[in-house]
């Protein structure tokens, strides 16, 4: 079993989103972008494992901005007619913004049985589905209360009091199945839940006295069934018992027993200890953890949430009368160091495979979580819009990403400004001429694919798609005319510049450049040993350069900027983009 689509309305900045999942969703994209959000939606229909977190009634803020306000711009439009209630319902209630989370499963085997009633279509193929939804319970009513509220308004106040013409406390939610908009009964419902671990736990096991974590103290209170709870009010009993024994405290209350006054005893009856016995919850709350001999809260804060996290996610109990069990996950790579994010993944995927009765929602900033070879797992946020990588890709696309064995994915992806060079030389070149600039702050990421660039702008393009985010290709000429007018052709797109060698490749290119020959010679001379003779022309250098080691390039990227080099000449095709990035001007 698993939730094979979800379609989410009006959910914070999630105007209107269809997705499709395979079971483990990656969630990848910029702070801000929505993922923290996509995960909390997909929730709202399930029950919560935590104790008694059932109510998922939402907040004024949790509604999608766009709806509200095109909500007060139809009441503002629409003033006069309110104020003489000639607005019909029907009109007023197309405009009321809610919240929708439609989720379809597809069933493997006898697991046809959990979602069997919430049948939704049948024409192709069966669908189940149910809705979570969040509206205004009463339109008539909320009408005639905003009708009221504007009688003596003008149009320029319903700015100020918004909160008040869409107040939540008309909201209800309901979890319905959308074909025949009947409920979803809870004893169907029961059998789908979710686990949460969100991004903010760093307070975990921070305090030397407490467990420190609400989510572990529920894990322990649920598993301690009625008997362990006996066993564990009778232990703090004996312990109490113990304690006065021990203590000796009945001399200390009950001076009237030995007192010399004679009728003391009159006037005092005997005092006594009576067990104050806490909540479990209490109890469990004061527990200390410990990781071998030492206290968890002595390690480091990346460890404490490594072990945070393979317990609550080890937690999750799969059994044969259990439909579903999603786990969402926000940013599991938070403070973990490059070893043991590969051993959290690991894991995740170690426990993935062992039921078919779990789903994993991740987000993520770490490349760490993308497996290559299964990247149609991966779905693309931004901007409050998503869209699955399976979906906008073809799969022999995919597959070559896959054997991009060097790429940081997320780098191309969601660097704000990219360079896409061919290879190490101009990577280096690139990189180390802008750490030479001092004066101006640059977010540019130069990254080198060697070749098949055209696959990765159709892919970049799709992703970034209206953002203001620009990408440059700096190419060798190689003698292929035709290669590089099928390249150029992408500078059509505003956010893509591509410029490629007017010599063969990039040495030649940079020898040629100006007046670069006469400092190259003098520093491949003085620097780096090169006989004179043999560098008499241009060509004569450029070829010998060509024929060097990487080490020479490397060692000429090193020293740029300082003497010999200090007024070197960047070749023109990656001035333009360098520019290009900077400015958004293509020269």
């Amino acid at each position: 079993m698993l939730i094979s689509k979800a379609s989410i309305y009006g959910y914070k900045n999630l105007k209107q989103i269809d997705l499709s999942f395979n079971r483990l969703v990656i969630f990848i994209g910029e702070n801000n972008s929505g993922k923290s959000n996509l995960l909390r939606a997909i929730t709202l229909p399930f029950v919560n494992n935590e104790i008694g977190s059932v109510n998922k009634n939402l907040g004024w803020h949790e509604i999608n901005n766009d709806l509200k306000r095109n909500y007060f711009d139809f009441i503002e439009e629409n003033l006069d007619r309110i104020k003489s209630a000639d607005l019909p319902l029907e009109e007023f209630q197309e405009q009321i913004p809610y919240v929708s989370v439609k989720v379809a499963f597809t069933p493997e085997g006898a697991d046809e049985y959990f979602v069997h009633k919430w049948i939704s279509s049948i024409n192709d193929e069966i669908l189940y589905e149910i809705e979570y939804h969040f509206n205004v319970a009463n339109p008539a009513e909320l009408l005639q209360h905003i009708t009221q509220i504007l009688s003596d308004k003008t149009a320029t106040e319903i700015k100020n009091i918004q909160i008040n013409l869409l107040p939540i406390e008309m909201y209800q939610y309901s979890i319905n199945i959308p074909s025949i908009k009947e409920p979803v009964a809870f004893n169907d419902l029961i059998n789908f839940k979710y686990n949460s671990l969100s991004a903010e736990r760093d307070d975990f096991s921070n305090r030397n006295t407490q467990l420190g974590s609400q989510a572990l103290v529920k894990l322990l209170h649920n598993k301690l069934g009625n008997e362990q709870k006996v066993k564990v009010e009778e232990s703090y009993g004996n312990f109490f018992n113990d304690l006065k024994t021990v203590s000796d405290l009945d001399n200390v209350f009950n001076w009237q027993e030995s007192t010399e006054i004679d009728n003391a005893k009159d006037f005092f009856s005997k005092i006594t200890l009576m067990p104050n016995m806490p909540s479990i919850s209490s109890l469990l709350n004061n527990v200390k953890l410990g990781i071998g001999d030492e206290y968890l809260h002595t390690q480091g804060l990346g460890y404490r949430n490594l072990v945070y996290l393979l317990v609550m996610i080890n937690s999750l109990e799969i059994n044969q009368d259990i439909a579903l069990n999603l786990l969402t996950l926000e940013e599991p790579e938070a403070h973990l160091c490059i070893n043991n994010e590969r051993l959290l993944a690991s894991f995740i995927n170690s426990i993935l495979n062992k039921s078919n009765k779990t789903q994993l929602f991740i987000s993520t900033h770490s490349s760490e979580f993308l497996n290559k070879l299964e990247l149609k797992n991966v779905t693309i946020v931004k901007e409050g819009a998503a869209f699955s990588l399976k979906a906008v890709t073809e799969q022999a696309d995919l597959d070559y990403l896959s054997k991009k064995f060097n790429l940081d994915f997320l780098k191309f992806l969601y660097s704000r400004k990219c360079i896409l060079v061919e290879g190490p030389s101009e990577e280096m070149l690139i990189k180390a001429y802008l750490n030479q600039q001092y004066n101006s702050l640059n977010d540019i990421e130069v990254l080198s694919i060697h070749k098949g660039f055209t696959t990765m702008l159709d892919i970049w393009l799709k992703v970034n798609h209206g953002t203001t985010h620009r990408i440059g290709i700096i190419r060798d000429f190689d003698n292929q005319p035709k290669a590089q007018q099928r390249h150029e052709n992408y500078n059509q797109y505003k956010n893509v510049l591509v410029t490629t060698t007017t010599e063969y490749t990039l040495e030649p290119e940079f020898v040629k450049t100006e007046d670069n020959y006469e400092k190259l010679k003098t520093y491949f001379i003085e620097e780096h040993g090169w006989n004179e003779e043999e560098l008499k022309t241009a060509e004569d250098l450029s070829n010998k350069w060509r024929g060097a080691k990487t080490d020479t390039m490397l060692r000429f990227c090193q020293d740029i900027g300082t003497d010999y080099l200090k007024d070197i000449t960047l070749p023109n095709h990656i001035e333009k983009v360098l520019k290009f990035l900077q400015s958004g001007v293509k020269e």
